[in-house]
């Protein structure tokens, strides 16, 4: 008897939650550009070239139970079929926002946050200047389209056993597409972190503000916005330390002006904060995430958190109270709050409690 955990295989946040689903009644499906993976929890592996392949392979495991992570690559069709032919329960899990937008992140074609398009023509338009038309095609062929796409997924989740978002944010955003469909909140857990004592910011033997960058920063995750930041840094300079914690975008390498660290994890993360000492973590993301292990892990462990006012990241900072928004999404915007805290650094001393 297995549960069934299909994902993308593509890392980020879903990897990092499906590696606390996993034991030895699981099996992990994804696929590849032409084939279908199977993935026990000691690694062993099965291949197949085809759905009917796959199928039948898994009708002589007993799958009681499915949970959907994330169906990129999937065709939306095969989906279907497999759904039917095991015809056992599952539980959708709302990792992004894949299911009304191809897009994945609401990143329009002029590289903004499009604030929740709900006119499908207009997302029509979108994907096709994005040259994301090709994840129509394979979700369901050339004449796919976006309310398609989205009716598809209307009826997977009111067929779903369970509909399962990691925070009241993306619960309500979902329902601004899909007002009838009934949606429980459990937040992801942090186990890997222990809540660490929060720093003494006036012990600190330095005089600018150090903050650190917390997971990578590609477009979406807040590129073009820290690039922007890093101009006026320039034309305008503050007694302010950057540094970084995972991956950055290439055109901020090249720069310069941020010192990197590279990849972190939980064993290691406090310890890196700390031997760099940090005082303000910034979550740099342009558009709303659904639950945002960076923020979280930030605030766990004692630091404040400068972001965005959007998703979860801010529902985050509003629930603990540990932190500052910014409801303008620009570089300037994020200048003009880190001007206020490095023209008055004691005021980090009120997160202290």
């Amino acid at each position: 008897m297995y549960t069934l955990l299909v994902h993308h295989n593509g890392g980020g946040g879903v990897s990092q939650y499906i590696q606390t689903r996993l034991n030895g009644k699981t099996i992990e499906c994804f696929t590849t550009t032409r084939q279908f993976w199977l993935v026990w929890n000691n690694r062993k592996k099965e291949i197949y070239s085809s759905i009917y392949a796959l199928m039948n392979r898994l009708k002589k495991l007993t799958i009681k139970k499915i949970e959907l992570h994330h169906l990129w690559g999937f065709s939306l069709g095969d989906m279907k079929l497999l759904l039917r032919t095991l015809d056992c329960p599952y539980t959708v899990y709302l990792h992004d926002f894949f299911g009304v937008c191809p897009n994945v992140f609401f990143i329009n074609h002029k590289q903004r946050y499009c604030e929740m398009e709900k006119d499908s023509s207009v997302c029509e338009g979108c994907v096709t200047e994005t040259a994301n038309r090709p994840i129509l095609i394979k979700a369901g062929g050339a004449s796919f389209t976006v309310d398609k796409w989205r009716n598809f997924y209307y009826t997977l989740y009111k067929e779903a056993a369970a509909i399962v978002a990691p925070s009241v944010s993306t619960k309500e955003m979902y329902l601004a597409y899909f007002p009838d469909i009934h949606i429980t909140v459990t937040p992801h857990s942090l186990s890997h972190l222990k809540q660490s004592v929060i720093r003494k910011h006036n012990q600190q033997n330095h005089k600018e503000l150090r903050l650190g960058f917390l997971g990578n920063v590609f477009l979406h995750k807040g590129e073009v916005v820290v690039a922007q930041l890093l101009d006026h840094l320039e034309q305008a300079p503050l007694p302010l330390a950057l540094y970084s914690y995972g991956d950055l975008a290439l055109t901020l390498k090249q720069r310069r002006k941020i010192v990197e660290r590279g990849p972190y994890n939980g064993d290691n993360l406090e310890e890196m904060l700390r031997k760099d000492q940090i005082d303000v973590i910034c979550i740099p993301s342009v558009v709303p995430e659904t639950f945002s292990f960076t923020t979280h892990e930030a605030m766990t462990l004692g630091y404040p958190v400068l972001t965005f006012n959007l998703g979860a990241q801010a529902e985050a900072v509003k629930t603990m109270g540990r932190g500052w928004l910014v409801d303008e999404i620009s570089g300037v915007a994020l200048y003009d709050q880190l001007k206020k805290q490095c023209l008055s650094k004691e005021e980090l001393n009120s997160y202290e409690e």
